[in-house]
């Protein structure tokens, strides 16, 4: 199960991968079936947890390519010995390298070589894949033979490549020759309409590996998520219904089955929560619109939790039974008007 949903026709796989209907993941998914059969590089930037590897694996899927999808994170590897790994090495290129060694690129012969966080590559070892990509040739480090490469480069960051440019920690010229096609994967926060979908799929995905049936959410605990900024994406949200799906209580999780984290909310005051203050009316006047959505949204949920039983609901929250009907008819009448 991976991040996104609804292909183009003639994208194949891609169903349980781009799950989405907002406008960006729709113009992302027809980009991916514009350049997957073609052989240009792509650069793909996104946020942490965007799910960039998830697009690169797409492109592979759809590219006819029948070699391996390699991926490699550039910021884990060791400076020391980043172009061994890429490249390969000859024996006795450097102190402990007592046999010859084959490179990733040589394991992703006939397929494609994802680089994710390219930014963190050194200088050096960037000039050798800008030859890589010019030459479509490579050297084993210590060697002096030529080597043909098979393969279709795409890379991926979240950093600002411009602006390590501008900086001198990334090579010009490699940025233009990655970026001839460049793919952005919008931030969650940007496609609130996706994140009940996301739930509902990453929900019944994790209840089957828990064991249970399909956790669903209160719709309180519901409207909650769909606010959260979800700094971490779409990584994060699946982490979320992951603690869900095994903590929760019932079939119905409430607020209380959420992560710690996410019933804190983000540092800071809540957007949502002063947004929702009046400061176009006078101090009492506002205070006490602020206190009636509480106590709407307090008793909505409180009522919804117990199935819509009055008396259950007023025991649990210490509330007075007639003060939970006033409050109930207040909405009601509210509704009523705002019809009229």
């Amino acid at each position: 199960m991976n991040e996104f949903s609804q292909p183009p026709s003639g994208l194949s796989g891609v169903e349980e991968r781009l799950i989405g209907q907002t406008p960006s993941m729709r113009k992302l998914r027809e980009r991916i079936a514009q350049v997957a059969r073609t052989p240009l590089p792509v650069l793909i930037v996104g946020e942490t947890g965007t799910g960039k590897e998830v697009v690169a694996r797409a492109i592979h899927d759809n590219s006819g390519r029948t070699g391996s999808f390699v991926a490699v994170d550039c910021a884990a590897l060791s400076p020391n010995l980043v172009e061994s790994e890429l490249f390969g090495h000859e024996r006795g290129a450097f102190t402990g390298a007592q046999q010859r060694r084959e490179g990733l690129i040589w394991q992703a012969r006939g397929g494609t070589f994802f680089l994710d966080e390219i930014g963190e590559l050194p200088v050096p070892t960037q000039t050798r894949l800008l030859r890589l990509l010019q030459e479509s040739t490579y050297r084993l480090v210590g060697g002096n033979e030529e080597r043909k490469a098979d393969i279709r480069i795409i890379a991926a960051t979240w950093r600002d490549l411009e602006a390590f440019v501008d900086e001198g920690r990334f090579r010009r010229d490699l940025y233009h020759r990655l970026a001839v096609v460049e793919l952005r994967v919008p931030p969650l926060r940007d496609r609130k309409e996706d994140v009940a979908i996301l739930l509902e799929r990453f929900l019944d995905a994790e209840s089957l590996a828990a064991g249970r049936t399909p956790v669903r959410l209160a719709e309180h605990v519901k409207k909650h998520l769909i606010e959260w900024p979800w700094p971490g994406n779409v990584r994060e949200l699946r982490n979320v219904s992951s603690y869900i799906a095994a903590m929760s209580r019932g079939p119905i999780a409430q607020y209380e089955d959420l992560p710690p984290q996410i019933r804190r909310g983000p540092e800071g005051p809540n957007p949502s929560a002063v947004a929702a203050i009046r400061t176009d009316l006078p101090y009492m006047e506002s205070r006490r619109v602020w206190l009636d959505a509480f106590q709407d949204a307090y008793v909505e949920a409180v009522l919804e939790r117990h199935a819509g039983n009055v008396s259950a609901a007023a025991r649990a929250s210490e509330m007075d039974r007639r003060s939970i009907q006033r409050i109930v008819a207040r909405r009601r009448l509210g509704r009523r008007s705002d019809d009229l």
